[in-house]
């Protein structure tokens, strides 16, 4: 690997990746036990919508990482996405599991974790655009 910035990433994503599975689990039980109030409830929408993006974030982190690592690019560029995407997934799909558990305030940072996620992708494009060196 050309770098370990990234390795902090695929680390999260990886960790983040368990936590959606576990919601995943505790949505695959309340549909059977919850009943149509369950169903109709602010709470089970919120948690629907953080057990997707936390997916799409935890995967985005793994991925990203590995590209990170694999970019030779300079340390200082390679961090600032790194950090954006790890803000992305903790600000983002973070504050939607929180909301969904109770804590309603935490949807108003949601959108910092929206605006990190889309930094990170453009500066990822960047990145990749200039990042591969040619074998020679």
């Amino acid at each position: 690997m050309k770098n370990e910035i990234g390795k902090k990433n695929m680390v999260f994503g990886f960790s983040y990746f368990i936590t959606t599975l576990l919601l995943g689990l505790f949505l695959a039980f309340k549909a059977k036990t919850g009943g149509a109030a369950w169903h109709e409830s602010e709470t089970h929408e919120m948690l629907v919508t953080a057990h997707v993006h936390g997916n799409l974030e935890s995967v985005l982190n793994i991925v990203v990482g590995y590209i990170l690592c694999q970019l030779e690019v300079s340390a200082g560029l390679a961090g600032i996405v790194s950090i954006l995407l790890l803000v992305a997934a903790i600000f983002h799909s973070g504050m939607l599991y929180l909301t969904g558990l109770g804590l309603g305030v935490a949807v108003n940072l949601a959108p910092i974790g929206a605006l990190s996620l889309i930094a990170a992708m453009a500066m990822m494009a960047y990145l990749v655009a200039i990042g591969f060196k040619k074998s020679s």
